[in-house]
């Protein structure tokens, strides 16, 4: 699938994609099944779409925000400016490609990982393989984060009984 530059800055200027942000308490098992059915459904759609979970209140209350976006830069989408000095609007024919996006302060230093999940078009041709590549970085990136909370309280905890 392919979009003019002109058409990829005006979904992501005036917020002419879909978005569809799903809530989530820690501790609570993470079906990506509604995530799925959002992509499944919007993924061939002439606009970017923003789909997202939020764990914990998400990014914005220090908690964990996954996130699928199409886009033809790996950018989140709500870069705007960034975005508009890198899409070209006289280019004809950007590639639109589905990322995967994790944000938590343990996840990485700039709190944000971003990772090429596969091009629309391979989407299209192999969903359940995509699908499973999703479940398994998304996975990963949470296990990491566990691993990094729990070094960090590891670390709190011997700081106190030193005291």
């Amino acid at each position: 699938m392919q979009i003019t530059g002109e058409k990829a800055l005006t979904n992501i200027s005036e917020n002419g994609y879909y978005s569809a942000i799903y809530v989530l308490e820690d501790g609570t098992e993470i079906a990506l099944d509604e995530l799925f059915d959002g992509l499944d459904e919007h993924i061939q759609a002439d606009t970017f779409m923003h789909l997202e979970v939020q764990i914990n209140g998400g990014i914005e209350e220090d908690g964990t925000t996954l996130s699928l976006e199409t886009n033809v830069i790996n950018l989140p989408l709500r870069y705007t400016n960034q975005l508009k000095k890198l899409i070209l609007t006289e280019k004809e024919d950007n590639d639109v490609y589905l990322y995967m996006i994790v944000e938590n302060p343990n996840v990485s230093q700039s709190r944000l990982k971003i990772s090429l999940a596969s091009s629309v078009a391979a989407y299209l041709d192999e969903s359940d393989s995509v699908k499973s590549k999703i479940s398994n970085w998304f996975d990963e990136q949470l296990a990491h984060i566990v691993t990094v909370q729990q070094e960090l309280e590891k670390e709190e905890t011997a700081t106190e009984t030193k005291e």
